[in-house]
C-alpha cells in the first residue's frame, strides 16, 4: 500500500502553481495586445503612414535622382506600365507650340542631323526648339539621316572608316552639347553586301552613345517574310544587341511604285513581320512597332494600269470619302476599310486604317510584349486624330 499522507499538499501546490502560469500568460498576451492600441490611440494611426509614405517618397527620389544608363532603360522597358509611344517630325512644318495637346506622345523625333554628299554631319542647333519640346513634358530622340539615301552613297559611306569615325565623334559629341535624350539613325537603303559593315558602324555608334547615357534607336524595314534574316542587309541578331530599341517600319507594303495597288499596312501584314523580327533575333522589349499616318489613294486608268498613288493623311481622307459618301467595306484580315468606286473613266481604290485600325494594331504591343509605338509622322496626324487612338 502507498504512502498518501502529503498527496492532498502536494495537488494544492501544483494547482496553485498552473493557475499562477495562467495569469502570467494572459498578462503577457494583454501587454502585447494593448499597448501597441494605446500608442495607436495617442499618436495617430497617420504616424505609421507617415513612415510608409517618407519611405516611398525617398524611394521615388532615388529613383529619379540615379541615372541609368541606357542599356538599364532598355533593359527595363518591359517592365513599365505604359508603352513608349514616339511621333517623328519631318521637315520644319508642324507646330511644336502644341506638342503637348498630343497625350501620351512621351518622345518626338525631329531631324536635326544630316551626313551631307561629303559624308560629314551636318548639325542643327536649335535650342529654341529643344527647349520647347522638353518644356511640354517630351523627350528627344533626334533623327539622324543621310543626305543622299541610295545603295551606291550609302555604300561609299560605310566603307569609308575615315568618315564613319568623323560621323560618329561629331553625332557624339552633339548629343552631349545639345542634350538629347537619344539619337535615331534613319538609313535604310543598305546593300547585303554592306550588312557587316552597317552593324559595326552601329557598334561604334553604340558604344560611345552609351558611355554618355544616350540612347541609341535604329529604323528598319521591313524584310521578306520567310528569309529569316539571311542574306539580308540588317543583322537582326546584332543590332538587337547593340541598340537600345529597334524600330519596324510597319508600312510601304505597297510602294509608290507598285504596278499592283495595296494596303500600305495591315494587320496579318504587321503580325507576321513583328513575330519573323522576334524570331531572328531582336528582343520583343527593344521592339518598337512603327505605323504610318498617311494611306495612298490609288489610280488605275481602264486597263488597270497605276497612273497616280498619292500619299495623303489619314484624317484627309477619311474626310474625303465621306463627303462624296463613297460605300466602304470592313476587312477583318487587313484590319482596315477597302474602297473602290469609278470617276470620270478612272477606277479608285483606297486602303483606309482608321481608329478602330490603328486599336488592333496597337494591341499587337502587349500581345507581342513589345516596347511600343512610332507614327510616321507627326505633320500628318494632328493632335485630336493622335488623341482619338492614343
Amino acid at each position: 500500500m502507498k504512502d498518501t499522507s502529503n498527496h492532498g499538499f502536494g495537488s494544492a501546490t501544483k494547482l496553485r502553481f498552473k493557475k499562477s502560469i495562467w495569469v502570467l500568460f494572459v498578462f503577457l498576451v494583454l501587454i502585447v495586445m494593448i499597448i501597441p492600441s494605446i500608442i495607436i490611440m495617442f499618436f495617430g494611426a497617420g504616424t505609421a503612414s507617415v513612415h510608409f509614405n517618407e519611405l516611398f517618397t525617398a524611394s521615388k527620389q532615388n529613383q529619379a535622382s540615379s541615372r541609368f544608363n541606357s542599356n538599364q532603360i532598355a533593359n527595363n522597358t518591359s517592365s513599365q506600365k505604359s508603352p513608349l509611344d514616339i511621333g517623328w517630325i519631318s521637315g520644319n512644318s508642324i507646330n511644336i507650340q502644341h506638342l503637348a495637346d498630343y497625350h501620351n506622345l512621351k518622345v518626338v523625333s525631329p531631324e536635326l542631323a544630316a551626313i551631307d554628299n561629303q559624308f560629314n554631319l551636318q548639325v542643327i542647333s536649335a535650342p529654341s526648339l529643344t527647349n520647347t519640346i522638353r518644356q511640354q513634358g517630351k523627350r528627344i530622340w533626334t533623327r539622324v539621316i543621310i543626305g543622299r539615301d541610295t545603295y551606291t552613297n550609302v555604300h561609299t559611306f560605310l566603307t569609308n572608316s575615315k568618315k564613319i569615325q568623323e560621323v560618329i565623334v561629331k553625332i557624339i559629341q552633339s548629343a552631349k552639347s545639345n542634350h538629347w535624350d537619344g539619337v535615331n539613325v534613319d538609313i535604310e537603303n543598305v546593300s547585303s553586301e554592306d550588312r557587316n559593315a552597317f552593324s559595326q558602324f552601329v557598334k561604334t555608334l553604340s558604344d560611345g552613345l552609351n558611355k554618355s547615357s544616350v540612347i541609341l534607336s535604329i529604323d528598319l524595314p521591313p524584310e521578306t517574310i520567310g528569309s529569316n534574316n539571311k542574306g539580308t542587309p540588317f543583322d537582326h541578331e546584332l543590332l538587337g544587341r547593340y541598340c537600345n530599341y529597334i524600330i519596324f517600319m510597319g508600312y510601304d507594303q505597297h510602294w509608290s511604285t507598285d504596278p499592283i495597288p495595296g494596303p500600305i499596312t495591315s494587320l496579318s501584314w504587321l503580325k507576321e513581320n513583328l513575330q519573323e523580327y522576334l524570331q531572328t533575333g531582336i528582343p520583343a522589349e527593344k521592339l518598337i512597332l512603327g505605323l504610318p499616318a498617311y494611306t495612298r489613294i490609288w489610280e488605275q486608268n481602264h486597263q488597270d494600269h497605276v497612273v497616280k498613288n498619292p500619299a495623303e493623311p489619314l484624317q484627309y481622307v477619311e474626310k474625303l470619302v465621306a463627303q462624296n459618301h463613297r460605300n466602304f467595306s470592313w476587312d477583318s484580315t487587313l484590319g482596315e476599310y477597302f474602297i473602290s468606286y469609278t470617276a470620270q473613266n478612272v477606277q479608285y481604290k483606297i486602303w483606309l486604317p482608321t481608329a478602330k485600325s490603328f486599336n488592333l494594331y496597337l494591341d499587337l504591343i502587349p500581345q507581342l510584349h513589345l516596347a511600343g509605338s512610332a507614327v510616321w509622322d507627326l505633320n500628318q496626324m494632328n493632335s485630336a486624330y493622335w488623341n482619338e487612338i492614343f
